[in-house]
């Protein structure tokens, strides 16, 4: 069995057949409607993206695909299933800003990818888990407990009647801790949500996402529309009667959104375009509904060249349904891959959007004053194959929401959290390879929902956490 270098297991079906499958490399982008990892009201991540912008996405938070010479082929179809499994080490269990708790634990993380094409259709699957157990750690009131899964399931179906139409069905549900999750560059499928999860504590986001999208080439010209829906809501914490516990189990709800997308093939490997898009946002508690719209326009690249991805910006606003409050804000972001060499790739992705409607949050107590946050993300990874039997990877994330047209209960709150880490992987034997991972989270909440404004307004609370993970990977 011919050798093969290993990386982080990821979402991005980047190589070989599953390329052909996900990312087809033709001469005009795919009009991807795809709502990776949008939450309940983020037009800038929810609305559509090309191809080459979506592969950007995708790569931040992994490396390379499975190898199309390797599989199992079941009735036409290919799988590539891969199973770490090894121990982890928490030096805070429960994400607690005191009184931290350490302990080692079990990780285990089974994942496959499938692929169908006959040219006319094709089809990929995801699924996979990452579960942490800490044998003799039980529930903390108010914290998130830490022995728990995090998942993703996905499908995509593309149909290509003719050359130059494309139609897309997506389906997906992903289960993630916070931000950027435990498994950020390691095992993540590289979700990213909005706002509304930018938390100082630890809370676990379970997203589901449907969309459909089609495009239409005219010579150097494309334009397609998209259209999706997202529902997320959260976990409860464990006896959690406390003000945070109430708003993030509040913030639970349903977005649907549309796009439309015009472009310009302005030279042979770079396109310009405009998008403009829609969202309503309905939530359990009604005073954070609101309705919004996003207009931008930017460059894109071919997605065959060294660099592929979008750059772009543009204008949003979002308007309280229950009080007619309105937030504006400049949008802008990028998704981009950087590949000089068949041993390097560096990704980024940035992006600063207005998030949702939200009630203002006084004691524990639900009063709205239809408060929306400002939110901006950034994520970067850097890969390099150090040699045919060892890779590694750097990686890095920030995340920063601040709430707007807020009352003085929430005082100018904010949230932020920032995470840094490094992978190693050294291939020892056939299929087998020895996986180092170490990853450190840092939580912080000012104001706002986080603290009693009366009592100190500026308190800080949240969390640090360092995250050692070691252990065996098999890939068939």
């Amino acid at each position: 069995m011919a050798r093969r270098g290993r990386r982080p297991f990821a979402f991005r079906f980047s190589r070989g057949r599953l390329s052909q499958v996900i990312m087809p490399r033709l001469s005009r982008p795919k009009f991807l409607a795809i709502l990776i990892g949008a939450a309940s009201a983020s037009m800038a991540l929810a609305l559509d993206r090309s191809a080459a912008a979506d592969e950007a996405v995708a790569t931040v938070g992994g490396a390379s695909g499975p190898d199309p010479e390797q599989g199992i082929p079941i009735a036409g179809w290919m799988f590539y299933p891969n199973f770490f499994a090894g121990a982890v080490f928490n030096d805070n269990i429960y994400a607690t800003p005191i009184d931290r708790k350490s302990a080692w634990g079990v990780r285990l993380r089974p994942a496959v990818q499938g692929s169908l094409d006959n040219g006319l259709h094709s089809t990929a699957l995801l699924l996979s888990a990452d579960a942490q157990i800490y044998p003799g750690s039980g529930a903390l009131a108010g914290y998130a407990s830490p022995t728990n899964v995090t998942a993703s399931a996905g499908a995509r179906h593309l149909w290509k009647p003719f050359p130059d139409l494309t139609v897309q069905v997506t389906g997906s549900y992903t289960r993630q801790n916070g931000l950027f999750g435990s498994s950020f560059g390691l095992f993540s499928s590289a979700v990213i949500p909005n706002a509304s999860t930018i938390s100082s504590q630890q809370q676990y986001a379970n997203q589901f996402n449907g969309s459909i999208s089609v495009q239409k080439s005219f010579g150097h010209w494309f334009l397609g529309g998209a259209t999706g829906i997202n529902y997320i809501f959260y976990d409860s914490r464990p006896w959690d009667s406390s003000s945070t516990g109430n708003q993030n189990r509040g913030q639970a709800g349903t977005s649907y959104v549309a796009s439309l997308r015009g472009g310009y093939w302005v030279t042979p490997s770079i396109y310009a375009f405009a998008e403009p898009g829609a969202v309503i946002n309905r939530y359990r508690i009604s005073t954070s509904d609101s309705n919004g719209y996003r207009v931008i326009g930017g460059l894109g690249s071919d997605p065959n060249g060294l660099l592929r991805g979008e750059i772009f910006g543009g204008y949003s606003q979002q308007i309280t349904v229950a009080t007619g409050a309105a937030i504006s804000s400049p949008t802008f972001g990028a998704r981009l891959i950087y590949r000089p060499t068949p041993y390097l790739t560096l990704t980024t992705s940035v992006d600063q959007s207005i998030g949702s409607g939200a009630p203002g949050n006084f004691f524990g107590l639900q009063i709205g004053s239809g408060a929306g946050s400002k939110t901006w993300q950034a994520r970067a990874q850097a890969e390099y194959a150090l040699s045919p039997y060892w890779s590694a990877s750097l990686r890095g994330g920030y995340g920063e929401s601040r709430w707007l047209n807020d009352g003085w209960w929430n005082g100018g709150g904010f949230n932020l959290n920032w995470t840094a880490g490094a992978h190693l992987n050294y291939d020892f034997w056939r299929n087998l390879s020895l996986t180092f991972d170490y990853q450190f989270t840092r939580a912080m909440g000012y104001g706002g929902s986080n603290a009693w404004p009366l009592l100190n307004p500026f308190a800080p609370n949240g969390y640090a956490q360092n995250l050692v993970t070691a252990g065996l990977t098999y890939r068939y």
